[in-house]
């Protein structure tokens, strides 16, 4: 299930498992309500060098891919 915590002209789109217990509008409201503590983009996380930030998987060129 998605969310939208920001506005329709900047949305800030979050994905929740549909198979929650608890009720949805809450969760919506509770997590509104701290948007504020989340990093929305790799600039917004700053003092975090960009290199713990992104994945990298260095795969061996002589290994084939597996199909």
């Amino acid at each position: 299930m998605k969310l939208n915590l920001g506005i329709d002209a900047k949305p800030h789109m979050v994905k929740i498992n549909a198979q929650l217990t608890c009720k949805v509008l809450e969760l919506e409201q509770l997590l509104k309500e701290f948007k504020d503590v989340f990093e929305w983009t790799y600039k917004d996380l700053k003092g975090i060098p960009p290199k713990l930030a992104h994945h990298i998987i260095e795969l061996e060129t002589i290994v084939p891919l597996a199909h």
